[in-house]
């Protein structure tokens, strides 16, 4: 769960309400929640304005740094079909 996400939580708001208020749809609001996409600058700006400061646009910058290195990490290179001919060989 993303820091927005622990915030709406705690606030008691619910995805309709705040979608509205940040003129987006409830499913983009969906997928920033879910971390399937991150707010555009200006939804990230008016994010930190609807919290009144409890979520930065800089949240949002950390929060992408921190997902992109997750995955870079966690990935596995896949085999080519060059490798695949390169064992068959050995």
């Amino acid at each position: 769960m993303n820091k927005f996400a622990e915030w709406m939580k705690c606030n008691d708001k619910k995805q309709r309400g705040v979608a509205e208020k940040l003129g987006i749809s409830t499913s983009t609001l969906h997928d920033i929640l879910r971390k399937n996409q991150l707010p555009s600058l200006k939804i990230a700006y008016e994010i930190e304005k609807y919290t009144r400061g409890a979520i930065t646009v800089y949240d949002w910058i950390d929060q992408g740094n921190a997902e992109e290195e997750k995955e870079n990490i966690t990935k596995k290179p896949k085999a080519t079909s060059k490798d695949k001919v390169k064992k068959i060989k050995k």
